[in-house]
């Protein structure tokens, strides 16, 4: 997980996916690393209007966690292999 963001905070963020997006089944004791899990709930987002994106926010805000703006920005595949480059 970058080293720069706060655990809790990520870990309500993903909270919030996994109970308004995640399907059934994906909720079991081996759910993937929460890293993963936001990449994943991030770009299941891609195609969400602003107008939605903003209400999830608002929604993220009120719990605060992670907006899925500023999530966004730092999981597009772009800066997770840039991350990955530097952990080796």
């Amino acid at each position: 997980m970058s080293p720069d963001l706060d655990y809790a905070r990520l870990q309500r963020s993903f909270e919030y996916f996994a109970e308004h997006y995640a399907p059934a089944e994906l909720m079991t004791p081996a759910q993937p690393a929460l890293f993963v899990a936001i990449a994943d709930f991030v770009e299941g987002t891609q195609d969400f209007c602003k107008e939605r994106v903003l209400e999830i926010d608002r929604d993220l805000q009120k719990r605060d966690a992670y907006t899925l703006s500023f999530l966004r920005e730092r999981f597009t595949r772009d800066q997770q292999d840039k991350w990955l480059i530097r952990r080796t």
